[in-house]
């Protein structure tokens, strides 16, 4: 599983080329922009633990959505326009190296709707899969979108996220976003706010954000 460690392992957002480790965890895909997969598997992993009382899935899940959040825009090397398509079929084609075909196929699925069209099944993909299995796929999916929207220039400056429980009820579910000095969020706001429609979904809250700056000195 992709612990706290791995992830630690792979390098903060910023790093370069992917090491030989990161390559056999992607099973030697690729993506156009590393840093900013390592960012939305970060941010994702977060964000699955602000919303745990939301989902309620268990460690396995987040092994799920951690794989594909790090794999999202591999088909990217392909196309940009249909890349979360072609995000699908390389991952249902490569065998990863800790999951099975069943849970690969969930990654694949849960890379394909982090942007566009949410799961429905009208989709050959995701019809396939149990009930159980589509419920986990959605909720997963409704987090990596939004994780995606939080690094939309992919440079990191959405730092890092939690809940914030005193501001969230019935209806309305609060992220704490923090942030570097100076740097602005109106498009990662924006965009988030677009791709929360299968959070809201799903959840049956709003999502709302608070922006905070990082203490730089902490």
């Amino acid at each position: 599983m992709m612990t706290k460690k791995t992830i630690e392992e792979l390098g903060g957002w910023n790093q370069g080329q992917p090491t030989e480790k990161v390559m056999y965890l992607s099973g030697g895909l690729l993506v156009e922009d590393w840093p900013h997969a390592r960012h939305v598997m970060r941010l994702s992993s977060q964000l699955f633990t602000a919303t745990l009382p939301l989902h309620q899935l268990d460690l396995s899940a987040l092994h799920l959505l951690e794989r594909a959040a790090f794999l999202h825009n591999t088909g990217m090397t392909i196309e940009k326009r249909r890349h979360h398509k072609h995000s699908f079929r390389l991952i249902k084609e490569t065998p990863l190296p800790d999951f099975t075909d069943e849970e690969r196929h969930e990654v694949a699925c849960i890379a394909r709707y982090h942007r566009r069209a949410l799961p429905s099944k009208e989709h050959e993909e995701y019809a396939m899969l149990s009930p159980a299995a589509r419920r986990r796929v959605s909720r997963l999916s409704a987090l990596i979108r939004v994780a995606d929207a939080l690094d939309y220039n992919h440079d990191g400056r959405v730092l890092r996220l939690a809940v914030d429980p005193a501001s969230c009820d019935e209806q309305i579910w609060t992220i704490v976003l923090w942030t570097r000095l100076l740097a602005e969020l109106d498009e990662e706001l924006e965009r988030a706010r677009e791709k929360a429609d299968l959070f809201e979904k799903e959840f049956k809250h709003k999502l709302r954000f608070f922006v905070l700056v990082e203490d730089q000195g902490r």
